[in-house]
């Protein structure tokens, strides 16, 4: 059997009024990146060429539009 993971960007969608989702294509300082999760009130993002993602606020986002 296989669980889902609770969807906390919703709150985070909802709060910032953003379009935050896992797997969500990115760019944060410059470098693209992907959405892997939550932590608190942050987006974390694995940026190209790192192995962990790194919890940004959800303003300093650029959300770029999936392709």
């Amino acid at each position: 059997m296989t669980l889902k993971k609770p969807d906390n960007l919703a709150r985070l969608r909802h709060k910032f009024s953003v379009p935050a989702r896992r797997g969500g294509a990115v760019e944060v300082l410059g470098r693209c990146g992907i959405i892997t999760g939550v932590v608190g009130d942050c987006v974390r993002v694995r940026l190209i060429g790192t192995k962990r993602g790194i919890p940004f606020h959800p303003h300093e986002i650029v959300y770029l539009a999936p392709s």
